[in-house]
């Protein structure tokens, strides 16, 4: 009787929760042919910063489409970088080495035929990272990284390489791998029931890079809205498909950040 009566709730539960849907109708903007893709981090690296610009992919499966011949300008208000886009990588723009500070405002400026499009990005704080967490499968005798969220939100670049084991690599087919993870300031259900990802095994002795970028409200509103787009598509509580959110102007689709990293490196025993 006990097990009826428990069944009986769920089922109920159910009718009640499906009971609440209805139709919504997505007013989607559709993309232009002449519109560009912008994928742009600056970070507090000293370093070559880079901006990649492409065309948009108007088919599923389309390969990179690089856009070259644009003018791309970062000013701080004090100073101005000027990328320059790599002969050897179409489409990738870099600057003389400089780096991000906090409390100062970083204007993209792109220039692309009779185009301009422009975006502004701010640095927040970083956290420090988590002490790394990895579990041992005993069948295997691998290794796998353990992701701790953060007390912010953040985004988290996992990097491998256990080139030293050639049967490993031999195995799996590359000698490193990488992936990302992200601790967002709101609760998604496509997030917590979305479909499942890869796990990474890797042997002893692995290096493991982390990267912690801190960010922005607008930052984690683009990143949010893409895994809607991506990873957390095709779960069981799947959503209604929509553009993606960007903080450039003048219909161009990707976004342009400024971010604050840090970084650890730890070889796994």
């Amino acid at each position: 009787m006990k097990t009826f009566r428990k069944y009986y709730f769920q089922f109920v539960f159910l009718l009640i929760f499906m009971g609440c849907e209805k139709p919504y109708s997505w007013d989607f903007k559709p993309v232009e042919s002449e519109a560009i893709v912008v994928d742009g981090i600056i970070t507090n690296e000293l370093k070559e910063q880079c901006i990649r610009l492409s065309g948009p992919n108007l088919n599923l499966n389309d390969t990179l489409n690089p856009l070259s011949g644009a003018t791309v300008v970062v000013d701080d208000s004090i100073t101005r970088y000027e990328f320059i886009e790599s002969p050897d990588i179409p489409g990738s723009y870099y600057s003389e080495p400089f780096q991000v500070v906090i409390d100062r405002k970083y204007r993209l400026t792109i220039e692309s035929g009779d185009r301009i499009y422009e975006a502004d990005a701010e640095v927040v704080p970083v956290t420090a990272i988590p002490d790394i967490i990895v579990a041992l499968d005993d069948s295997t005798n691998l290794n796998r990284f353990v992701y701790s969220a953060s007390s912010q939100a953040s985004m988290t670049e996992v990097f491998y390489d256990w080139s030293h084991d050639q049967a490993f690599c031999q195995d799996y087919g590359f000698y490193n791998a990488q992936e990302t993870y992200y601790t967002l300031n709101n609760t998604d259900v496509n997030a917590v029931f979305g479909p499942n990802r890869e796990i990474i095994y890797f042997p002893h002795e692995t290096i493991l890079i982390r990267k912690k970028y801190g960010l922005t409200d607008e930052h984690q509103q683009f990143i949010r809205s893409l895994l809607m787009e991506t990873d957390w598509s095709g779960g069981i509580f799947d959503v209604q498909h929509g553009n993606v959110s960007t903080n450039l102007s003048n219909g161009a689709l990707g976004f342009f950040a400024a971010c604050m990293v840090i970084t650890d490196t730890t070889r796994i025993d």
